[in-house]
């Protein structure tokens, strides 16, 4: 049976508590969007004709 200590096992999940507050403060977004911009730019949406209009609520 593969048991670790206490020492070992609290530090195992503070380094893993760590890199998981650093990883989603991190922007990963902020890179990849520079590269997809000018793609998200040239979009164009079209209403289908026969799309039913939510302007009036009942």
């Amino acid at each position: 049976m593969n048991n670790i200590n206490r020492k070992k096992f609290f530090g195992l999940i503070g380094k893993g508590t760590l890199f998981a507050a650093i990883a989603s403060a991190v922007p990963f977004k902020m890179f990849s969007s520079a590269a997809n911009a000018s793609d998200k730019k040239n979009i164009k949406i079209a209403i289908h004709p026969f799309a039913v209009k939510r302007n009036n609520k009942v």
